[in-house]
C-alpha cells in the first residue's frame, strides 16, 4: 500500500522529520523521569502492541515508513482503526530515533501508565494492601533490580497460576527492558508496587491473615522444595540477584524454603528460583 493510500484509509497522520517535537518527545521516553512525567510509555513490536489494544489503555500506534506494506503493520493498524486510536506513520529516520530495538519490525505503541486500570496496579499506599491481597496467589519480588530479570519473572508468574506480584524496591516496570521480557504479562498482571521499606509491613500483613510467607533462602525454619505440603495461598519471596533477601525480610516471614541442587552450584539466580518454587505450587493445584 503506498503511503498516500495508507495515510487515508487508516486516518493515520506522517511525521518526516527527526526534530519533530512527537518525535524528541517520543525519544525522552527512554528516561525513567520523562515517562514518569508524562505517565507514557512504549512498547515495541507486533505482539505487545496488538496485545495493547485488549489489555492496556493505547495512546496510538506508530508504524515506520518502510513497513506499511507488511501484513503485521496492516493487521496492527486494522486493531487500532477498529478501537478509534490515532495511527501515526513516521519515515525510516524518525522511527529509528524512538526505536530500541536491533531489528525492529516497524511497530511501537505509546501507552498510558496502567495504574488505576484493569491490571489493579497499585502505588505505596499499603493501607490498601489488605483489600488488594484477598484471594489472590501472590508472588513478592524484593529488590529484583534487574529489568529483564524482572519481565522473566512477571511471565513465568503468570504462566504458573499467580494472580498478584508484589513489587518491593524492584526496576521499573515501564522500562523497555522489563515490557519486552514480560511479553505481554505486564498488561494483565495485578501489581502492588512499594518502596523496599515497606516489604516487612506487607509480610506483617499477609501474616496476620494466615497466609505463610516463604523467604527464598536459608534460615532456621527452612523447608525443602517437594519435601513439604504447598498450600494454595503461600506467598515465596524471591530475592535480589546479587545478595538475596535481607536478614529483617527472612525473619519477617514464616519460613524460608530451599531449592535442592547438585553438584556445587550453591544458588539459582533469581528468575530460575521463582520458576521452580511457583512450578512446585502449580503442579499440585493445576
Amino acid at each position: 500500500m503506498k503511503l498516500d493510500e495508507f495515510l487515508s484509509y487508516y486516518h493515520a497522520e506522517y511525521i518526516s522529520s527527526r526534530s519533530n517535537a512527537k518525535v524528541v518527545a517520543l525519544g525522552k521516553l527512554s528516561d525513567k523521569k520523562y515517562r514518569d512525567r508524562e505517565s507514557v510509555f512504549l512498547a515495541d513490536g507486533v505482539k505487545l502492541a496488538g496485545e495493547a489494544v485488549n489489555y492496556a489503555h493505547p495512546e496510538y500506534l506508530i508504524l515506520a515508513e518502510s513497513a506499511l506494506d507488511t501484513a503485521a503493520a496492516q493487521k496492527t493498524a486494522e486493531q487500532y482503526k477498529a478501537a478509534g486510536i490515532p495511527i501515526y506513520v513516521f519515515s525510516d529516520p524518525a522511527f529509528d530515533k524512538i526505536s530500541a530495538e536491533q531489528s525492529p519490525d516497524g511497530i511501537i505503541a505509546a501507552l498510558a501508565y496502567m495504574t488505576g486500570l484493569h491490571t489493579f496496579t497499585m502505588r505505596g499506599d499499603i493501607s490498601k494492601f489488605d483489600d488488594w491481597q484477598k484471594g489472590r496467589r501472590l508472588l513478592m519480588l524484593d529488590s529484583i533490580r534487574d529489568p529483564g530479570n524482572l519481565g522473566t519473572i512477571l511471565r513465568s508468574a503468570e504462566a504458573m497460576g499467580i494472580t498478584g506480584v508484589i513489587l518491593s524496591g524492584c526496576a521499573d516496570i515501564y522500562n523497555r527492558k522489563t515490557i519486552r521480557a514480560a511479553m505481554g504479562t505486564l498488561f494483565r498482571m495485578p501489581l502492588f508496587i512499594v518502596n523496599a521499606e515497606d516489604s516487612i509491613p506487607l509480610i506483617r500483613q499477609m501474616r496476620k491473615f494466615e497466609r505463610r510467607v516463604l523467604a527464598a533462602a536459608l534460615g532456621e525454619h527452612t523447608l525443602t522444595l517437594g519435601g513439604y505440603d504447598v498450600r494454595i495461598d503461600d506467598c515465596p519471596v524471591i530475592g535480589n540477584e546479587g545478595h538475596g533477601l535481607s536478614q529483617n525480610v527472612i525473619d519477617a516471614c514464616t519460613a524460608c524454603v530451599r531449592i535442592p541442587m547438585a553438584g556445587n552450584t550453591e544458588s539459582l539466580n533469581a528468575a530460575s528460583a521463582a520458576v521452580c518454587i511457583l512450578w512446585e505450587s502449580y503442579r499440585v493445584f493445576y
